[in-house]
């Protein structure tokens, strides 16, 4: 597949989703919300076990990168300043920031291009947009039209880290690469239990540089 079809079947399906979720919104009844949300959260758990299962880290190295990059998260507090930009503002702006972060800030997004990028594996980007379908669907019934301009800002934004990977990809390890695909793994797994309202005290979004850090370790 060419670099960028996973990104753009992501942008289309959060697109198609939400328009859903907006015609359908009185129809969607709460059982159904949580239903799907759960289901989201199992396969989230899943994929960070393979991800976690199908590579061979350097584990000190990961240790000190997890310490390092969640010290640094925390620094720059960004857990609390997203969750600070997706509460406020009007309705529209509150949909589409919302949307937005949630299809774009994780462990799952930043993987899934950089392998699709620079390996041309689409697997895990395409996992995620059916993710993102569902989760887009229950968005807009509850949060309106900003969710659907959401779809273009995914476009834009998976679209160019996508870009970058094809082309500086060459330049990665192979065992940085299983580091932050690992490392990867494991917050995928805490962003799971989280969408299952468990470890809400685990600030997720804090440990993301380290997922960085791994890559040119």
């Amino acid at each position: 597949m060419p670099p960028g079809f996973g990104t753009l079947i992501n942008s289309l399906l959060v697109l198609v989703g939400s328009l859903l979720g907006l015609w359908l919104s009185s129809a969607v009844p709460q059982g159904l919300k949580r239903g799907v949300m759960q289901a989201i959260g199992l396969f989230t758990l899943l994929l960070g076990i393979r991800l976690v299962l199908e590579n061979k880290p350097e584990l000190l190295k990961v240790f000190f990168l997890l310490v390092f990059g969640g010290a640094f998260g925390s620094f720059l507090q960004l857990e609390e300043r997203l969750s600070r930009l997706g509460s406020g503002g009007s309705e529209f702006s509150k949909g589409f920031v919302s949307a937005s972060l949630l299809f774009t800030v994780g462990p799952m997004t930043l993987m899934g291009c950089i392998l699709e990028g620079a390996k041309g594996d689409s697997s895990l980007i395409l996992s995620k947009a059916l993710m993102d379908g569902f989760s887009s669907f229950l968005l807009a019934s509850s949060l309106g039209y900003g969710v659907v301009f959401s779809s273009l800002y995914v476009l834009l934004f998976q679209g160019s880290i996508t870009l970058l990977a094809f082309f500086f990809g060459e330049f990665l390890k192979e065992q940085a690469m299983a580091n932050s695909l690992f490392i990867g793994g494991g917050l995928m797994v805490l962003t799971a239990f989280r969408i299952w309202g468990v470890l809400q005290e685990v600030k997720t979004l804090n440990l993301l540089p380290s997922l960085i850090f791994a890559l040119f370790a």
